[in-house]
C-alpha cells in the first residue's frame, strides 16, 4: 500500500497549534515542547537558556561543536557553517520537536562523539503530536527533516518519531503552490552507520514532492548515499502498517541513490520500496531485506513464539502491510509512468518476507545482479519477469514456487544439502544484530560466505 499524501490539519487543529506555541517550517508544523526542566551541566559546551529563546552557538569554520542536549543540538544546527562538525556527547536526547536541516550545500556533519551512541528519542514530540493530530501524521511530524543538501549524519539512533525517522524531501507550500522561496535542494546527503527504529512511517524516506511536480518544478533528491544503516520495526499504526517501509526511496526520486551494507528488518510494510520513481536508478550493495510485513511481530506473538526478549519499545497494533523485500518499481500510476530505470544489486539477501523477495512490483527496467540469495519469501523469492537482465550472475533461491525470472536471466536453486548451512549462517547474523540493537549499538556489517 502506498501513502499517497501527507495529511492536512483541520482548522481546529491549526487553532490548537497556534495556542500551543507551534513553530512552522514552510507549511509543515513542528511542535516545540518546553524543555525548561532540563539543565546543562557540561562545561565548555554551548549552553541553551531554560527560557523559550535559545542562545545561538557561534562556531568558527572548521570547529567541532560539542552538544549534549536537544536544545543545544538545534542551536548548533542553526548556527553551523560549511565545514563544521557537530558532535553529540550524550547517549540519549529528549527530542521535543522536529529537527530541520535546511541549508543548501551545507557541508555540515552531525555525528556521535567518541564513546557515545546517541539515541534521538522523539517520544516527547510524538506524544504532543498525537494529541494535536490523533488520526493522521504528515511531514510536520517527521523526526529529522532534511530539505537542504550535503549533510552527513553518522552514528545516531533515531527512534519513535510520529512519522518518518528521517525524511529527505524538498519543501512544498500547499497554501501557495507558486511560492518557491523555501523549496530547498536535498542533494548529496550522506547517512552512515545509523539506526531507524520504532517510527510511525518508513525509517528513512527519500522523495520528491507531488505538489512541486504539478507546479512544473523538478526538485528531486539526488546522490543520496546510505551506508551501514539498519531500519527496524517501524510501524504506521494509523494506516495498519501499509506505509512503514524500512527504506523508502520512492515518489519522484532523483538520480544516484545508493544503499550499501544496510539491513531492513521486521518493518510493517516493505523492506525497500521504490514506487513511482520514473526512470531513476537505485543501487543496493551488500544489503539485507528480512522478515517484513509479519503482523505477528506487532502483537508481540512473534517474539514470544521464538523465545525472544519482550520488546517494550514495540508499537502494538493491527498490521496488514505488504511485506516485500526489495520492491524495485511500480506500474503506471498517478505518480507517473511505469518505472524503467536500472537496479544494481551486489551480494544482497531477501529472506523470510511475507510477500516476495526480489520484486519488480509491475515495474520494468534493467536489473544488474551479482550474488543474490532469496529464501523463505512467502510469495516467491524472485518475481522479475517484467524486467530485463543486464549482468545477472549467481542469483540463487531455495525453491521454484513463485519464481519468475527476468528476461534473459536465470535463477539457480540451491542444493537442498546446502540450505541448512546457509540458513544457519544468516540466522547467526540476525541474532547478533538483535543483540546489538538491544544494547543500543550500531550493528556490525553483515558479510556472508555462501555466495560461492
Amino acid at each position: 500500500m502506498l501513502k499517497s499524501t501527507k495529511g492536512m490539519l483541520s482548522k481546529a487543529v491549526v487553532s490548537m497549534l497556534i495556542l500551543s506555541s507551534v513553530s512552522f517550517y514552510g507549511m509543515s508544523s513542528s511542535i516545540n515542547v518546553s524543555a525548561a526542566h532540563r539543565t546543562n551541566s557540561h562545561k565548555n559546551k554551548p549552553v541553551i537558556s531554560n527560557q523559550t529563546k535559545q542562545q545561538p552557538v557561534k562556531p568558527k569554520a572548521g570547529d567541532v561543536i560539542t552538544v549534549s542536549s536537544f536544545d543545544e543540538l538545534k542551536a548548533a544546527v542553526a548556527s553551523a557553517t560549511s565545514g563544521q562538525t557537530i558532535q553529540i556527547a550524550a547517549n540519549t536526547l529528549d527530542c521535543t520537536s522536529q529537527l530541520v536541516l535546511d541549508k543548501i550545500d551545507s557541508n555540515i556533519t552531525i555525528e556521535a562523539a567518541a564513546g557515545y551512541t546517541p539515541v534521538l528519542d522523539f517520544t516527547s514530540f510524538r506524544t504532543a503530536a498525537q494529541k494535536l493530530s490523533p488520526k493522521q501524521t504528515g511531514d510536520g511530524y517527521v523526526g529529522v527533516r532534511i530539505t537542504g543538501g550535503a549533510y552527513t549524519i553518522k552514528g545516531l539512533i533515531i527512534e519513535k518519531a510520529y512519522d518518518n525517522g528521517i525524511l529527505i524531501k524538498p519543501n512544498f507550500n500547499a497554501a501557495n503552490p507558486k511560492d518557491t522561496t523555501n523549496v530547498g535542494k536535498p542533494d548529496n546527503n550522506t547517512i552512515t552507520d545509523c539506526v531507524f527504529r520504532y517510527n510511525g512511517d518508513a525509517g528513512l524516506q527519500i522523495s520528491g514532492s507531488k505538489g512541486l511536480e504539478k507546479a512544473g518544478l523538478d526538485v528531486r533528491p539526488n546522490n543520496t548515499k546510505v551506508t551501514g544503516c539498519v531500519s527496524y520495526r517501524n510501524f504506521d499504526i494509523l494506516t495498519s502498517g501499509g506505509n512503514a517501509d524500512g527504506f523508502a526511496a520512492k515518489l519522484y526520486l532523483g538520480k544516484g541513490t545508493v544503499f550499501s551494507h544496510c539491513v531492513s528488518a521486521e518493518n510493517s510494510d516493505d523492506a525497500w520500496d521504490s514506487f513511482g520513481v520514473d526512470t531513476a536508478d537505485v543501487t543496493y550493495d551488500h544489503c539485507v531485506a528480512y522478515h517484513c510485513g509479519d503482523a505477528s511481530v506487532f502483537t508481540g506473538a512473534y517474539d514470544k513464539a521464538n523465545n525472544l526478549p519482550v520488546d517494550n519499545d514495540l508499537t502494538i497494533g493491527k498490521c496488514s502491510g505488504n511485506g516485500n523485500g526489495f520492491k524495485m518499481g511500480s506500474g503506471s500510476s498517478k505518480y507517473g509512468a511505469q518505472t524503467s530505470g536500472i537496479r544494481n544489486l551486489t551480494d544482497c539477501v531477501a529472506a523470510n518476507n511475507m510477500s516476495k523477495g526480489f520484486d519488480e512490483n509491475n515495474g520494468a527496467g534493467t536489473i544488474n545482479l551479482t550474488n543474490g540469495m532469496g529464501f523463505g519469501n512467502v510469495k516467491g523469492d524472485y518475481v522479475l519477469d517484467l524486467m530485463k537482465a543486464g549482468t545477472f550472475v549467481n542469483a540463487q533461491a531455495f525453491k521454484v514456487k513463485g519464481l519468475k525470472q527476468p528476461q534473459g536471466g536465470t535463477v539457480s536453486i540451491v542444493d537442498a544439502s546446502k540450505q541448512a548451512a546457509i540458513t544457519a549462517e544468516f540466522n547467526t547474523a540476525i541474532s547478533k544484530m538483535r543483540e546489538e540493537l538491544r544494547e543500543n549499538k550500531i550493528p556490525s556489517y553483515m558479510n556472508f560466505s555462501f555466495w560461492n
